[in-house]
């Protein structure tokens, strides 16, 4: 759990950077440069992931409760509508209409959709940990951003290659996913 535990905290800090320091976050742009920025940014991101992963492979679970077998497709359902939220992220679509931050708000519903499925303790800590992070850092955004503008809708065409894009990456997820986190999702 220990790793797990780094790991959120690692994800914590890199994610909340521009949202509570943003002077740092623009300090460490001037001193670095942009690019270097982001790839730091991202090394830093891509080592809470493992770090995560490798504590959730290592962690003994504990049952918290029992989630009812008939949550299971729901949470699977919750899952896949997390992804496909998630994946509008940076461009107009018609869920950018409806919710103002769609990576967040992915997130958010894929990991309700995880605890609806999954009722042991590391599952607790590392599903709870991001439904948590995303709902603080929508807070904290709104709150640097002000009022909402919607995007524009685009058309249909792409639209639907976006959709067609989202499933190809789910079916990515599907696949690797006994790789990750050493469960079968059937």
């Amino acid at each position: 759990m220990t790793l797990i535990i780094a790991g959120l905290a690692l994800w914590y800090a890199v994610h909340m950077v521009p949202s509570l320091g943003s002077g740092l976050k623009q300090s460490l742009v001037e001193r670095w440069g942009l690019v270097a920025y982001r790839v730091v940014f991202a090394a830093l991101v891509l080592t809470a992931m493992l770090l995560m992963v490798l504590g959730w492979r290592s962690a003994q679970p504990v049952t918290i409760y029992l989630p009812e077998p008939a949550w299971r497709p729901a949470g699977m359902a919750l899952a896949v509508l997390g992804l496909v939220t998630l994946s509008a992220t940076r461009r107009a679509s018609r869920i950018g209409r409806l919710v103002r931050y769609p990576q967040l708000a992915g997130m958010l519903i894929w990991a309700c959709g995880h605890l609806l499925a999954n009722g042991d303790s590391r599952s607790l800590l590392l599903f709870g940990g991001f439904a948590v992070w995303a709902v603080l850092e929508m807070i904290l955004i709104s709150r640097r951003e002000g009022p909402w503008i919607k995007p524009g809708v685009p058309g249909w065409g792409t639209e639907l290659l976006y959709l067609g894009l989202a499933l190809c990456g789910i079916g990515v997820v599907v696949y690797i996913h006994p790789w990750i986190s050493g469960m079968p999702l059937v």
